[in-house]
């Protein structure tokens, strides 16, 4: 209990006069970053097709990538100004 109290002590003291930006979650990872394989398929219908010019893909996975986008851009914007801030410009 005592190694506790002086670790939040300690983690305290070292944030007197600075600035306290708080820590963001990072969004829900689509399947469509986990498993792209199994997300982008090859919309021709020749399957021994090595390479085609266009891939398909389902709505709700495009859905969950397009909100991904939004959500990790913001994300990286917040830590962007928190860096500017701290930095002193």
């Amino acid at each position: 209990m005592l190694a506790i109290t002086l670790l939040v002590v300690a983690g305290c003291a070292g944030t007197k006069g600075a600035p306290v930006f708080p820590v963001h979650a990072r969004p829900y990872v689509p399947r469509a970053i986990l498993e792209p394989h199994e997300v982008f398929l090859r919309c021709d219908d020749n399957p021994d097709s090595v390479e085609s010019l266009y891939y398909c893909i389902e709505a709700i996975d495009l859905e969950q990538l397009r909100v991904y986008t939004i959500k990790m851009d913001s994300l990286v914007r917040k830590y962007e100004n928190a860096t500017k801030e701290l930095n002193g410009r």
